[in-house]
C-alpha cells in the first residue's frame, strides 16, 4: 500500500514538472518573447513574384520624423560662394555675368559654372585657412519665372564628398515673388510633423558671392542677403526618411493625371525625354512602365474607380496632401508643384509637397490669380482627372472634410503656427533691414511683423472658404467649339455634378469681350452638356462662358480663364475695374470661329 502511494506521488510530481515545462514553453512562444511572423508568401519561388502581389502595396507613408528633431527652424547658416570662369560644351568661356543674360521662363540657356562653396563658422565668419581658390562644386540658376530677376536663386552641387546637413545638392532660393519671404519654408516646416506626409528640411542662409573673373583687387565677397535652402528630392532625401532610395520620383510640371502624348516609355521609338519632362520632371526613374500603367487605369472609365484608386494610392496620404493644400491656400498645385513617389517593389504612388511660394499672399498683396469663391478649396483641384473622379465617389467629400478638421485640431493649431513664426523672428530682424533685402521687401518694414502675424488667421480663412466651397457643383472644362455641316456651331463641355446630389442645368454665353458685356448669343436652362447655335455665327474672335446651376440656385463657373492684356482705353479700364482690378477672367475661354 505504501509503495502504491509512493508511486502515485511520483507520477503526480512528474506530471507537475511536465505541466510547468509546457506552460513555460507556451509563455515564451506566445508571451513576452512572441515573434510576429510575416505573411505567408503568395508564390512558391521568388522568380514567380510580381509587384501586383507586393505586401507593401497600399502601405501608409511612414516618414522618419526624428530627422527634424535635431534641426532648429530659426538657425542661420552663412555661405560663401566663389564663382569661377568655366568653359561650356561648345568651348565658350563663361563667367558669373552669364547669369545676367537669363530671362524669365526661358531655360534654353542655362550655364553651369565651377564654384567653391564654404560654410561660415558659428559666428558666420569665413575660416581664413580654408582654400577658396579651387572648385569643389558647380552652380547654376534655378527656377522659372524668377530666372530673369536681378537676384536669382541657385542650384549648387557639392563635390569631393563635401556636404551640408548630409546634402550634396543645395536649392538656395531668393523668393523674389514671395511677399513674406518665408512662405515656402513656413509651409514645409508646418508639414514636417504631419502624419501620412513627407516634408522637406529647410534652412535660412546668409549668402556671399565672389566673382573670380574680376581683377584680383576687385574680387571680394558681395553680400546677397537672406536666402532659404530646401532639400533636393533625390536618393539622399529618400534615404534620410527611411523611404526607398531605389524608388521612382517625378516632379509635376504640367501634369493632370492624364495620359498625354508626351508620356511614353523609354523603349518606345517615339520616346523623347525632353518632351516627357514638359509634363513630369524625372527625379529618379529609369523606366516609366509603372507610371503609365497607373495613368491608363485611372483614365479608364470602364474600370471601377474605387478599385483602381486603392490599387495605386494610399488614401490617408492622398487626403492629407489635399487637406494641406486647402489649409495653406496653395492654388498653384493644379498641374504642377508636387512630387509623385513610388517605392521600387510597390504599385502605390504617394503625393509629396513642393514649392509653396505662392501661399500667404493676402490683403492688398493678394495675387491677381486668386480664384473666385466658387473655385476655392478643393474645387480648383477638381480639374485634375484623379481628384475629380475621387471627389465624385459617394462619401469622399466627407472624408476630406474630416481630414481637414483633424489637421486643424492637431497640426495646424494657432500655438504651433505662432511658435514657428517666433523661431524665425531673430533671423528676420537681423536680415530684413539691410540691403538688398530691404529694397526687395514689398511690405513696409514696420508692417512686416503685423503681416506674418496674420498667418494663422489666413489658415482659418482657407478652412472657412473650403467649407463654403463644398456647396458648389464641381467645375468643368469647356471644349473647343466645332462647326457643323449646316453652318451652325456645336458647343460642348464636361458635365458638372453636385456633391449634394442636386439636379444641374447649364447656361451658355458668347460675347465679343471677356467681360461678357457685348453678348452675341445666350442660352439658359440646358439639361445636357452640349448645345448647337440656332444659326450661323460670323467668323472672328469671341469669349465663351458656360456655367452650371443646381436646383438650389447655387452657380458654378468653368475651370477655363482668360488673361487680358493691360487695360489701355477707357472701356478696358472700366471693364478691368468691374473685374475686381484683375486681368484674369475666370470661367471665360477665348475662342476663334472660322
Amino acid at each position: 500500500m505504501k509503495r502504491h502511494i509512493r508511486q502515485s506521488r511520483w507520477l503526480i510530481a512528474v506530471f507537475c514538472v511536465l505541466a510547468v515545462a509546457a506552460f513555460t514553453g507556451l509563455y515564451w512562444v506566445h508571451g513576452v518573447n512572441r515573434v510576429e511572423k510575416p505573411n505567408e508568401p503568395l508564390t512558391s519561388t521568388l522568380d514567380d513574384w510580381n509587384v501586383e502581389q507586393s505586401a507593401i502595396n497600399g502601405a501608409p507613408l511612414a516618414e522618419n520624423k526624428n530627422i527634424y528633431k535635431s534641426e532648429n527652424p530659426g538657425e542661420l547658416t552663412t555661405v560663401y560662394i566663389t564663382v569661377f570662369p568655366t568653359y561650356d560644351e561648345a568651348g565658350n568661356l563663361l563667367d558669373f555675368s552669364a547669369f545676367d543674360q537669363l530671362t524669365s521662363r526661358d531655360k534654353t540657356f542655362s550655364p553651369v559654372l565651377d564654384a567653391n562653396v564654404q560654410f561660415g563658422d558659428a559666428d558666420g565668419s569665413l575660416n581664413p585657412l580654408v582654400n577658396t581658390n579651387s572648385a569643389n562644386s558647380t552652380i547654376q540658376v534655378r527656377g522659372n519665372s524668377a530666372r530673369g530677376a536681378k537676384y536669382k536663386s541657385y542650384k549648387v552641387k557639392l563635390k569631393d564628398e563635401n556636404s551640408f546637413q548630409g546634402q550634396t545638392v543645395l536649392n538656395i532660393n531668393k523668393h523674389m515673388f514671395d511677399v513674406s519671404k518665408i512662405a515656402n519654408k513656413f509651409c514645409m516646416d508646418m508639414m514636417q510633423q504631419v502624419d501620412d506626409m513627407a516634408s522637406f528640411s529647410t534652412y535660412f542662409m546668409r549668402v556671399y558671392i565672389k566673382d573670380a573673373s574680376l581683377p584680383k583687387e576687385q574680387q571680394t565677397y558681395k553680400y546677397y542677403g537672406l536666402y532659404t535652402d530646401i532639400e533636393q528630392p533625390n536618393k539622399t532625401y529618400l534615404r534620410r526618411r527611411g523611404l526607398d532610395e531605389n524608388g521612382t520620383m517625378y516632379k509635376a510640371s504640367n501634369f493632370e493625371f492624364r495620359l498625354t502624348p508626351e508620356l511614353k516609355n523609354v523603349d518606345d521609338p517615339g520616346y523623347d525625354e525632353e518632351a516627357f519632362e514638359t509634363v513630369l520632371g524625372i527625379r529618379e526613374a529609369k523606366d516609366h512602365t509603372k507610371l503609365l500603367q497607373m495613368l491608363t487605369d485611372i483614365n479608364d472609365v470602364n474600370q471601377d474607380f474605387n478599385t483602381v484608386f486603392h490599387k495605386y494610392f494610399n488614401e490617408d496620404n492622398y487626403l492629407t496632401w489635399l487637406a494641406c493644400n486647402v489649409l495653406l491656400g496653395n492654388e498653384d498645385t493644379i498641374a504642377h508643384n508636387f512630387i509623385l513617389y513610388s517605392p521600387q517593389d510597390s504599385l502605390t504612388w504617394y503625393l509629396l509637397p513642393w514649392d509653396y511660394d505662392g501661399t500667404f499672399k493676402f490683403g492688398e498683396y493678394a495675387s491677381s490669380f486668386q480664384a473666385p469663391q466658387s473655385l476655392k478649396g478643393v474645387q480648383r483641384l477638381s480639374g485634375v482627372q484623379l481628384h475629380r473622379r475621387y471627389l465624385l465617389q459617394p462619401g469622399n467629400q466627407e472624408k476630406l472634410t474630416a481630414k481637414i478638421q483633424e489637421l486643424m485640431r492637431t497640426s495646424f493649431t494657432e500655438e504651433r503656427v505662432n511658435s514657428l513664426l517666433d523661431s524665425y523672428r531673430p533671423v528676420l530682424e537681423e536680415m530684413l533691414d539691410k540691403s538688398p533685402d530691404l529694397e526687395l521687401l514689398e511690405i513696409p518694414l514696420n508692417q512686416y511683423n503685423r503681416y506674418i502675424n496674420q498667418f494663422y488667421g489666413q489658415i482659418e480663412k482657407n478652412y472657412q472658404a473650403y467649407l463654403n466651397s463644398v456647396q458648389y457643383p464641381l467645375p468643368f472644362f469647356v471644349s473647343e467649339p466645332q462647326k457643323n455641316s449646316d453652318g451652325t456651331t456645336h458647343f460642348a463641355w464636361e458635365p458638372s455634378y453636385s456633391a449634394a446630389g442636386r439636379f444641374v442645368t447649364y447656361s451658355v454665353t458668347l460675347a465679343k469681350d471677356p467681360g461678357m458685356q457685348n453678348v452675341v448669343l445666350s442660352k439658359e436652362n440646358l439639361t445636357e452638356n452640349q448645345f448647337d447655335s440656332p444659326g450661323a455665327i460670323a467668323p472672328g474672335d469671341y469669349y465663351l462662358a458656360v456655367t452650371s446651376t443646381d436646383d438650389a440656385g447655387v452657380r458654378q463657373i468653368s475651370l477655363d480663364y482668360y488673361k487680358a492684356e493691360k487695360p489701355v482705353t477707357k472701356a478696358e479700364i472700366a471693364q478691368f475695374k468691374r473685374n475686381g482690378n484683375s486681368s484674369y477672367y475666370y470661367g471665360v475661354r477665348k475662342i476663334h470661329l472660322e
